[in-house]
């Protein structure tokens, strides 16, 4: 009897410890899997219960899929139902990163289409934070909106990384940086386009800005790095091209290295900024230059604005560097490394150094105020009520997480094989 007993006890003790480790080593991956979002609305809900926004929030959208965004009434709210299966524009608050697929790539294939505001970075629709600092934008494709692609009011910096923006055909400007204070002359909104594309876009005609990419003062920046505008026509549709066709057009400080122009249309110049600094390195530009200057339009002052005679920059590269690698650094060493000594040193190395983060300042008297644009004017209603996920425990009767049900059959089968002694 004895000797039954203590075997009964061994077999439950490995039983025991057999689902133990079968319920620890699934814990983490439930934990650890992150479900992607087919479905804006659901990015509004969560971010709808997020009151502390310096805490970084990742979205990562379902790839593979093609998502038609609404339209927009005269108030910023959106026409179709709910039901209609179409998006909401992507809110933009600090310190969001949204991504496609896990890698963030366009080969994962989100397609941002139609609509009338792919990206809002204003107060219109009831987002009414201060900011819009450390946003990451990683590995979309916006297609065709009606009015703006992105369109933002606030200071802060936008990061678009493998971004492609395509057939922009009839919107008044892609990209439209709109902010302005005069209060707070120093703050700015910093765009940043890395590895990025424009391709197939074409001006739309009376009532559209004369670039895909607009900087509407000088307390706005762009900064483009890597990216290639390739086969857009900014003369169609265009009465005044000599002097009012450009791809990139800026108000304020515009730096733009390592990108390509290559087969556009345009009338005066590839890039124009007014009153403010503009920093070229390693661009290129191929049949894609204007009557006033080859690549880039500089005006400084006002006497140039009135005469029209700006300072022409150049492009310097012959080639498209954002496709050549470049060549190592440093030649490899000829024999190997010395021996290690037999008693190594005790203290560290010195710990790296770092300079102060620069803070550029904003002209003193901002060229022009944010435009009000097309049909899009502050909403008259009260900010958009969020409608807050259900954080109460599960009624009887409800489907518990995969995570739960481990749980519950760990505990379960631990109390029955106890009753069982």
């Amino acid at each position: 009897m004895t000797g039954t007993k203590l075997k009964h006890h061994q077999l439950l003790w490995n039983g025991i410890s057999t689902l133990f480790l079968l319920w620890f080593t699934n814990l983490p991956l439930q934990v650890a899997a992150q479900s992607c979002f087919d479905n804006f609305y659901d990015i509004y809900q969560r971010e709808s219960i997020v009151t502390d926004t310096t805490f970084p929030r990742l979205y990562t959208v379902c790839p593979r899929t093609i998502y038609e965004i609404a339209t927009l009434d005269f108030n910023g709210n959106i026409k179709e139902p709910v039901e209609s299966g179409v998006q909401p524009p992507l809110p933009l608050r600090a310190n969001m990163t949204i991504r496609c697929g896990d890698l963030g790539a366009r080969d994962s294939l989100c397609w941002l289409a139609g609509g009338d505001i792919h990206m809002d970075g204003t107060a219109v629709r009831g987002i009414n934070d201060e900011t819009v600092e450390g946003v990451s934008i990683e590995g979309f494709v916006f297609i065709g909106a009606r009015r703006h692609s992105l369109w933002a009011t606030k200071p802060g910096d936008i990061t678009f990384k493998d971004c492609e923006w395509r057939e922009f055909v009839s919107s008044q400007v892609p990209i439209m940086l709109d902010y302005y204070d005069a209060d707070s002359p120093s703050s700015r909104l910093v765009a940043t386009f890395e590895d990025c594309e424009f391709k197939d876009n074409r001006y739309f005609g009376m009532g559209s800005m004369n670039s895909l990419i607009y900087g509407n003062s000088a307390q706005n920046t762009i900064v483009v790095k890597q990216s290639l505008f390739q086969f857009n026509d900014m003369i169609i549709n265009n009465t005044r091209p000599d002097t009012h066709s450009f791809i990139i057009e800026s108000l304020g400080p515009t730096t733009v290295e390592n990108s390509c122009f290559q087969d556009n249309l345009v009338g005066a110049s590839d890039i124009v900024v007014f009153g403010s600094s503009f920093e070229s390195s390693t661009n290129h530009a191929s049949n894609s230059s204007g009557s006033l200057c080859s690549f880039s339009s500089v005006f400084q002052n006002i006497q140039q604005f009135d005469a029209f005679t700006p300072d022409c920059v150049e492009a310097t590269s012959d080639a498209c560097a954002r496709y050549v690698t470049g060549p190592p650094s440093i030649a490899p060493s000829e024999g190997p490394t010395a021996v290690a000594s037999d008693a190594p040193s005790f203290s560290p190395t010195n710990g790296p150094t770092t300079t102060p983060y620069p803070t550029g300042l904003a002209s003193d008297s901002p060229s022009l105020s944010p435009s009000t644009l097309g049909d899009v004017v502050a909403s008259s209603e009260s900010p958009v009520e969020f409608t807050f996920p259900d954080t109460s425990v599960p009624a009887a009767g409800s489907t518990l997480s995969s995570t739960g049900k481990a749980t519950s059959f760990f505990c379960m089968s631990i109390i029955l094989c106890y009753l069982c002694i």
